[in-house]
């Protein structure tokens, strides 16, 4: 009976032994086979799983699935079940295995009872619940191979757990998909991803290892796409928890339009057009933009994008790949100009000096590996006004915005001792002062396009040899020369560089200097002589306040008569107009001796209050309102000397002024002597000059920048190499003299003692207008007019003559 085991062990020997063995092997063999199954269920019972299996193991063998008459009694005797037995004994097995943790063999096992039994009928059921139980013991094996890198073992574990599911696999596929992807099977991860897709289209796992998997494999467009389709499905999502997640990642749009702004940006300090050194095309601004996009690192930037904006990397690519290289050179005959250009690629151009000098240059840059090169004969679309004032405006900035400058000496051969660079006609003109300024790498060519004096440096500019020839060339000390910046800082000195340099056309001694000065508003006309450079001037002076810039002697403009017609006369130093500093000592005893009761302390202070109320210079249009200190002056007589005609007045404020001038004064009424340089009376800030510094920085020590636009770095006045012997006919610039800050009282007693000081003094006249209002126009002097204040003129006196007066 059931249950009955032993007894009905008992009788099953009785039958076996009265069975002829021949006939009767199978009763032997499902007897071993059914008693070591019940043997490997008590096993299991006990915990003993490897003597299940092996038990298991006996069972298997001996079956052979043969059902027969005799255990057809033996099932009514015993109530055994003897049909189905090897699918029972593989299940047992398969169970065995699984516990004892050989979890692969027991899948492997669950395979072939699958493979042999069809999968279906009563055992259907348990074939579900094992897989299930199984693919998830897999499932962790795998994810804990993957915590520890072993990726390979991780997928092969995924891969078994698959196989012993019967439904809804996308977990592990995606779970498998990742763990290929790590071992770089991007392929292979992308057909997990797809079939993850394919089962559950709304879900938006498959989506999210589709676009790892493309971006993978560098097919980025898709990869972005799968993405953007990830964030749909999460957005459409019923569950609160996915929305929230897909909350967290940057859509690939968001992303292109971070990009676009950032290359906008970038762009915009940069020449409005370029040469394609790959194709020799000219790109306008929104060309190099699409020229961008078109790469490969645009679309990884957009497809590895996910979580975060990484603004740095963004940026670090976008100026790599937008960094240009500027020419700078002579123009010559037949240059090939916008118009010639703009249909056509650079190295498509007839042959010509000027066309293959343009074509080597954009060889050399693309050779380089620069994508982008700029040359002003064919980059400005100079029949546009406006673009063409842009690019005077903004060519300084967008040469000190290049990554290199090359520089073509036309005439000067390979051979050339040192000294050519110097006297180069490179090195007389206008426009290439500015550039050699702003460019902070610079590589000289000669002629055949060999590097200068066969300088291998990376940065000429740094090469002593270079730095010699161009302090001899310029003037200027390289200590002075080499941190300029545009804007309004050191204005004479600008100016007296200029001053040396020569131009085709009259107007560009003005217009080669808009960038250096940052002039925006003033439009080039060309055609306006000399007025050009008065318009560029009355813009400075009214920016700046610097009186400095009416400190010259020569011919006057046409557009207003204090400024000069020539740049030329800038040539000369400004310090000689101005009052010349007094030393801290000789100005503390001055000071200390100012304490008697013959000094009028009232009227100084009310001196002083009134000067530091005066408005600043400026110009309207071509009117100028000039604060300054105004005498009369008696009629001049004229002297022949043999140096030419001298006029001569007896002043009572100067006593003898001598001036030379081409003008007839003794024919002339209502001159007037001024002294403009209030700024230096009242030692507000050093206008005689001194070392260039950036916009905003004071001369003193560890002095720095505040316009962050501007300056790259801080600029410390110490830094400045004041051993240096200035080049033969450079600039003197005295020593600046530190002012300590000073009480009302004191610096009235100092304005008092500056005011007894020679300068250079301004002449006007009154003009006859038929206004109202009194205006002058200033007569030019051929050499400077130094006077000073006699002892006896009051500071009353003084106080009386200050005034705001309109020049013409």
């Amino acid at each position: 009976m059931a249950g009955e085991r032993p007894d009905a062990i008992s009788r099953l020997d009785d039958i076996i032994a009265t069975v002829s063995f021949n006939s009767t092997c199978y009763v032997v063999q499902f007897q071993k086979a059914y008693m070591y199954l019940l043997l490997g269920n008590s096993q299991m019972e006990c915990g003993d799983h490897g003597g299940a299996i092996q038990s298991f193991e006996r069972a298997q063998a001996q079956n052979r699935d043969y059902l027969g008459p005799p255990f057809s009694a033996i099932s009514l005797i015993t109530g055994w079940k003897f049909d189905n037995l090897d699918i029972t004994i593989r299940q047992r097995l398969c169970e065995a295995l699984d516990a004892a943790g050989r979890t692969n063999d027991a899948a492997k096992c669950f395979h072939e009872l699958k493979t042999e039994s069809g999968g279906h009928g009563e055992h259907l059921e348990w074939a579900h619940l094992f897989g299930q139980r199984s693919s998830k013991k897999l499932e962790h094996l795998g994810d804990t191979a993957v915590g520890v890198q072993r990726y390979d073992e991780a997928v092969s574990h995924y891969s078994t757990a698959l196989s012993l599911i019967l439904s809804s696999p996308q977990a592990i596929l995606v779970k498998r998909s990742k763990a290929r992807l790590a071992t770089g099977s991007w392929k292979e991860a992308l057909d997990d991803a797809n079939e993850v897709i394919a089962l559950d289209p709304s879900s938006p796992w498959g989506y999210e290892m589709k676009h790892a998997a493309l971006h993978k494999g560098g097919d980025y467009d898709n990869a972005a796409d799968a993405f953007e389709t990830m964030l749909t499905k999460m957005a459409e999502s019923p569950d609160p928890d996915v929305q929230r997640h897909g909350d967290r990642y940057v859509s690939p749009s968001s992303t292109r339009g971070t990009i676009r702004k950032i290359v906008h940006r970038t762009l915009r300090h940069s020449p409005r057009v370029l040469i394609n050194t790959a194709t020799g095309r000219l790109h306008n601004r929104g060309e190099q933009a699409s020229a961008f996009e078109s790469l490969p690192i645009f679309k990884e930037l957009v497809s590895s994008t996910t979580t975060r904006i990484d603004y740095v990397r963004i940026k670090r690519e976008v100026r790599e790949y937008f960094r240009y290289i500027m020419l700078s050179h002579n123009w010559e005959d037949n240059e090939p100009l916008y118009h010639q250009v703009v249909h056509i690629a650079v190295y498509d151009l007839e042959e010509s000096p000027t066309h293959e000098k343009l074509q080597i240059f954009c060889k050399i840059v693309r050779d380089a590996g620069f994508n982008w090169a700029w040359s002003d004969t064919c980059c400005i679309d100079k029949s546009d006004h406006f673009i063409l004032q842009e690019a005077l405006v903004a060519m300084f900035k967008w040469y000190q915005g290049s990554a290199m400058m090359i520089v073509f000496l036309r005439g000067v051969r390979p051979s050339s001792p040192y000294g050519a660079l110097a006297g180069s006609l490179w090195n007389t003109r206008a426009w290439t002062l500015q550039e050699y300024i702003a460019a902070k790498v610079i590589r000289f060519y000669t002629e055949d396009w060999t590097l200068y004096r066969d300088l291998e440096l990376p940065n000429h500019k740094e090469s002593p040899e270079i730095i010699s020839e161009m302090e001899q060339a310029t003037g200027v000390s390289a200590g002075q020369l080499i941190p300029l910046c545009p804007g309004l800082g050191c204005i004479r000195e600008k100016l007296h560089l200029a001053s040396t340099r020569r131009t085709t056309w009259v107007e560009d001694a003005a217009y080669s200097l808009l960038g250096i000065f940052s002039a925006i508003g003033i439009p080039a006309i060309y055609g306006e002589g000399e007025a050009s450079l008065g318009r560029l001037l009355a813009n400075v002076l009214t920016r700046s306040g610097d009186v400095s810039i009416l400190a010259w002697t020569g011919e006057s403009s046409p557009f207003n008569s204090c400024l000069p017609a020539h740049i030329t006369v800038y040539n000369e130093p400004a310090m000689s107009h101005l009052p010349a500093p007094i030393p801290n000592s000789e100005m503390g005893r001055t000071v200390t001796g100012s304490h008697t009761p013959s000094f009028d302390l009232d009227v100084a202070l009310r001196l002083y209050d009134r000067l530091n109320e005066l408005l600043t210079p400026r110009f309207a249009e071509s009117r100028m309102t000039l604060p300054c200190i105004a005498f009369k002056l008696p009629s001049f007589s004229v002297y022949r000397t043999s140096s030419g005609r001298v006029y001569r007045t007896d002043a009572t404020e100067f006593g003898m002024v001598e001036v030379r001038t081409r003008h007839d004064l003794s024919r002339m009424r209502s001159l007037y002597l001024i002294q403009p340089w209030l700024d230096t009376l009242l030692e507000h800030e050093d206008t005689r000059g001194g070392a260039f510094v950036e916009d905003g920085v004071v001369l003193q020590p560890s002095g720095n920048s505040d316009d962050e636009d501007i300056s790259d770095g801080e600029v410390d006045y110490e830094e400045i190499d004041d051993d240096s012997s200035p080049p033969p006919g450079s600039l003197p610039l005295p020593s600046p003299v530190e002012i300590e800050p000073v009480d009302r009282e004191t610096g009235a007693r100092r304005l008092a003692a500056r005011l007894r000081q020679p300068f250079g003094a301004l002449l006007l006249q009154q003009a006859q207008t038929g206004r109202r209002a009194m205006e002058y126009r200033r007569v030019a002097a051929d050499c400077l007019i130094t006077v000073r204040f006699q002892d006896d003129v009051s500071l009353a006196d003084i106080l009386d003559n200050v005034r705001m007066i309109d020049v013409l």
